[in-house]
């Protein structure tokens, strides 16, 4: 087959150097690069405008342009074009900072051969399509291609802003299906997987372009609906929708019927804050009145958010009764298969349901605010119970803590973070702590602060980055950040061995998390061939089920005496 050669653009007003650069790729192979010169960035700009090409190798120093500034206006013209940044060697620091500010590679002049050169190039290629595969993911679900809820939000301000200027109405519709769990147990996960991107098949052939269609996870999605003159015209597209829904599908060759429950508020009178909850308490009440039935929002519904309230009492007399408790889930290093960390994970042993996971009541702790007194507990327990292990002669051992939004956004959280310290005499330089992602980016500088504030009154402690690539942030924005870790999230991990896509992300994200100095972690490890991936590709540590599962402090401190390598066996 013949390969069609890669459009290259070089940007070098030097003819000498450019000479080179041409002479190298003709090296490589004539037949595989197709070389085209500018001399200024103005004319550079001018073919990009007008041609389509693989790869630009720019020089920083031009007569119209210099340094970073270079860069900046280059991706602002052709934002999807990777870039290859050609320095002399007085310009290395500039071009480091380059790859921050979003080349892929850069090359120094006169060094390396037409195997360097073509390297970089495929790799700069390579590395630009992994980051816009990252930033489709963060905004796009990974199993259906809908709006995440990230993207579903951004969109609801966007659409809330825009009937704000028209003073027309905003209709949000919150769809869940109903009985999922059930063909899920019974027809497998793979059935449910294929179930759901049918549905987002459905509801999207129903709904207009300009209208959002999102998953926010699990069997739940919204559907935002603009410029509609009358609330009431909601009630036939919801119709339609539950009626497609109906429709039977076959799935593993078995015919299926499924029906779905729709919720929907409008503003006004909804406000906008609280659109996808009225929404969401309407859904609760067409299932009780059947399922396969939609209903508008009405203020009566507030005082039915009933089936939570007995859990939220629950909840607030379990600390008091001394319910909850901490699992510990090992972190290993991938270079000698020992446990060099712990992740502390929440758990609740409820006197009647047993032990209850973090998805059923975590929820109601961050609606009810909650959160912030459990998760000084969580940490205050957590820095106990590493010290503990200390005093035993477990030296070093890391306990990774996670912080919740609201729990980061205290005006105290510093204080919190220092004093239990104190409290507990736990080592700072031991303590880790996970902040998500897009946390992160919601107020840059108000995070940047808090974050400085964190190193600086706790001398070593550790910050990291959860479910990395599900955000809205990039690499090279998190350097402006006293990051030290960044975790691949387990969405990422758990195709490596079957999905080509997740094999390019995960190189990428470990390649370039390095280049900025970064360690990386990935959660969700479950088998050998992962792991064997991870380390081949240099990955720093892991977690998952290959090495154990989130057990109580007392298994764990007996997994810790092992202190063996855990790379040979699963547990």
């Amino acid at each position: 087959m013949i390969k069609t050669p890669i459009k290259v653009l070089l940007v070098e007003d030097n003819p000498g150097d450019a000479l080179l650069v041409r002479m190298l790729l003709e090296d490589a192979g004539a037949d595989r690069f197709d070389l085209t010169d500018a001399g200024r960035l103005g004319e550079a700009l001018d073919r990009l405008a007008g041609e389509d090409f693989g790869v630009v190798l720019l020089d920083l120093s031009l007569p119209d342009s210099h340094g970073l500034d270079t860069v900046s206006r280059l991706r602002a013209a052709a934002s999807r074009v990777p870039i290859v940044v050609l320095s002399g060697l007085t310009d290395e620091e500039i071009a480091l900072q380059a790859l921050q500010g979003g080349a892929q590679d850069y090359l120094v002049k006169g060094q390396g051969d037409s195997n360097l050169i073509a390297r970089a190039i495929r790799y700069a290629i390579e590395r630009k399509r992994a980051e816009e595969r990252l930033s489709y993911l963060a905004q796009y679900d990974h199993l259906t291609n809908l709006a995440n809820r990230s993207l579903f939000r951004d969109r609801l301000e966007q659409a809330l802003a825009r009937a704000d200027r028209k003073g027309s109405l905003v209709t949000l519709m919150f769809l869940d299906l109903d009985g999922f769990k059930a063909i899920n147990d019974t027809l497998g996960h793979s059935s449910g997987d294929e179930l759901l991107k049918e549905v987002a098949r459905r509801i999207e052939r129903r709904v207009r372009g300009s209208d959002t269609v999102a998953r926010l996870g699990g069997d739940e999605f919204a559907i935002i609906l603009e410029d509609m003159s009358d609330a009431q015209d909601a009630g036939p597209v919801a119709r339609e929708i539950l009626d497609i829904i109906s429709e039977p599908l076959v799935l593993n060759g078995q015919e299926i019927f499924v029906t779905s429950s729709i919720g929907i508020a409008v503003r006004p009178p909804s406000k906008g804050e609280n659109l996808l909850k009225d929404a969401d308490a309407a859904m609760y009440r067409a299932k009780q009145r059947g399922r396969d039935n939609y209903e508008f929002y009405t203020e009566e519904m507030n005082v039915q958010v009933s089936e939570r309230l007995p859990l939220e009492w629950d909840l607030r007399r379990a600390r008091d009764r001394e319910e909850f408790l901490l699992y510990y889930q090992p972190q290993v290093d991938l270079a000698t298969g020992k446990i060099v960390g712990a992740e502390a994970l929440l758990r609740w042993q409820h006197p009647e349901l047993g032990i209850v996971f973090p998805t059923k009541f975590i929820p109601v702790l961050e609606d009810t605010g909650l959160i912030v007194s459990m998760g000084e507990w969580i940490l205050r327990a957590a820095c106990a119970q590493g010290k503990t292990w200390q005093d035993s002669g477990l030296e070093g051992l890391r306990i990774a803590v996670n912080l919740s939004a609201r729990q980061f956004g205290q005006e105290n959280l510093v204080e919190t973070v220092v004093g239990v310290l104190k409290e507990t005499g736990f080592d700072p330089r031991c303590l880790e702590l996970e902040i998500t992602e897009s946390l992160l980016m919601n107020d840059v500088e108000a995070t940047s602060r808090t974050l400085n504030e964190l190193k600086g009154s706790a001398p070593g402690i550790r910050i990291s980055i959860d479910d990395f690539g599900t955000g809205y942030s990039s690499l090279w924005r998190l350097k402006t950040f006293p990051i030290d870790l960044l975790k691949i999230d387990r969405s990422f991990v758990r195709d490596l061995a079957t999905d080509p896509n997740d094999v390019v992300l995960a190189e990428a994200m470990i390649g370039l998390a390095h280049k900025l100095g970064l360690e990386v972690i990935a959660e969700g490890v479950e088998t050998g061939e992962q792991l064997a991936y991870l380390r081949e590709r240099g990955c720093d540590e892991a977690q998952g089920f290959y090495f154990s599962r989130p057990i109580p402090a007392s298994e764990f401190g007996r997994l810790l005496k092992g202190r063996g390598s855990l790379l040979g066996a699963s547990s």
